[in-house]
């Protein structure tokens, strides 16, 4: 629909202008068929002067950068959230738990949810298998299968040193909701790849308090 192409529009407007990190385009990502009903989870409302909001930041918004010199082990991926880091951005009563690995958002609503993941090779290596990586985007309270998942195919040394993706989405978060990104790497030779500190970021921002009763919202990616 016009109203969701409008919103997906403004949700990638608002990412180019909070996240300009360099480095290499991502490479390309197969996408799923979008879905005709919304994504679990997400509320609508008979209300007629309900509509989503011109500012689609809504004063609820985060971005994190990777540690660097992340190693590749699997479990949630650790975060930088100091404020005044380059790349870092905390919106008031965002909170990010250091020990949990999680993002905590202090009030529900609609939001757009992004990682970009950048890995690069660090050791050359003597294999030339299919190695990959993939992460997975989980929140708390549980709910059933990943909200955002990602998987990297990771090029053998003739063939480049890097390896790029996006992913986005349209989440439903609680008031309290915490969300965390955990890595499964599938490399033989671990050690001979890390996270790129330069160009590996996640964040979210509110773009409504509700769903209008009508609008197709789906799952973006």
């Amino acid at each position: 629909s016009a109203a969701l192409l409008l919103l997906a529009a403004a949700c990638a407007t608002c990412v180019v202008r909070v996240w300009g990190v360099p480095g290499t385009p991502a490479s390309p990502v197969s996408s799923p068929a979008p879905s005709s009903i919304l994504p679990v989870g997400l509320e609508q409302t008979s209300d007629p002067h309900a509509r989503l909001p011109n500012s689609p930041q809504q004063g609820v918004f985060a971005q994190l950068v990777v540690a660097d010199g992340a190693q590749l082990t699997e479990g949630p991926v650790q975060w930088r959230s100091e404020r005044g880091l380059t790349g870092v951005t905390l919106a008031p009563g965002v909170h990010y738990d250091k020990r949990t690995q999680e993002l905590v958002v202090p009030e529900a609503g609609v939001y757009y949810v992004f990682l970009h993941l950048t890995l690069k090779r660090v050791m050359a290596g003597n294999r030339n298998g299919s190695d990959s990586v993939s992460v997975a985007l989980d929140l708390q309270p549980y709910q059933a299968g990943a909200a955002l998942t990602l998987t990297l195919d990771l090029p053998p040394p003739p063939l480049g040193n890097s390896a790029a993706g996006f992913r986005s989405s349209l989440l439903h978060l609680d008031a309290g909701q915490r969300l965390s990104v955990h890595l499964r790497p599938r490399i033989r030779e671990p050690l001979s790849w890390q996270l790129s500190a330069e160009a590996t970021v996640w964040g979210l921002f509110r773009v409504a308090t509700q769903v209008p009763s009508g609008l197709p919202l789906s799952k973006l990616t």
